[in-house]
């Protein structure tokens, strides 16, 4: 799953105070990992930017800036990581963009941010009735997360298929 995957939506949406790109999985509905079931989501994305603190304008102009970006999906790699916060469990998988360090370069030199690149991945699993947990910078990812065994990750590959789409 690593040549000319691409995204089924180009186009960017914001939700919940976040910049996203929406994704398209085929996706088993649960697995046991551990001694834990994790369960699917449902809809997935990635999310690009962290934008809660903005104002509901400066978030849509931010949007609206992104959406002249051609922002896509390269290659989802083999990382899955186990999220932890609390009493939330999730399970991400890292993934790898086109264009994203253009848009985010292009987005702090025109509005004077100072985005950094996040780490992109898809949250996969949940337990149930939990929702993914927000991994929004590399400091979060180290504190957050930690690896999954092996032979777990190897039924992660097997229980998802991203829907490609013709270009």
């Amino acid at each position: 799953m690593n040549k000319n995957i691409f995204n089924s939506n180009p186009d960017i949406y914001l939700n919940y105070g976040y910049l996203m790109l929406p994704i398209s999985l085929n996706i088993v509905s649960k697995i046991k990992i551990g001694t834990k079931t994790f369960y699917s989501k449902n809809g997935y994305h990635i999310s690009l930017l962290c934008l809660e603190e903005f104002s509901e304008s400066d978030q849509k102009k931010v949007l609206n800036f992104a959406q002249k970006y051609p922002v896509k999906l390269k290659k989802i790699s083999k990382i899955y990581r186990l999220v932890t916060q609390e009493n939330q469990q999730s399970i991400i998988v890292r993934v790898h963009l086109y264009e994203l360090k253009r848009l985010i370069f292009a987005f702090n030199k025109h509005f004077g941010y100072n985005f950094t690149y996040p780490p992109t991945h898809i949250t996969l699993f949940t337990l149930k009735d939990q929702y993914g947990i927000a991994v929004n910078s590399t400091e979060e990812y180290r504190r957050l997360t930690r690896q999954i065994i092996q032979k777990d990750c190897q039924r992660l590959a097997k229980s998802f298929k991203l829907i490609r789409f013709a270009i």
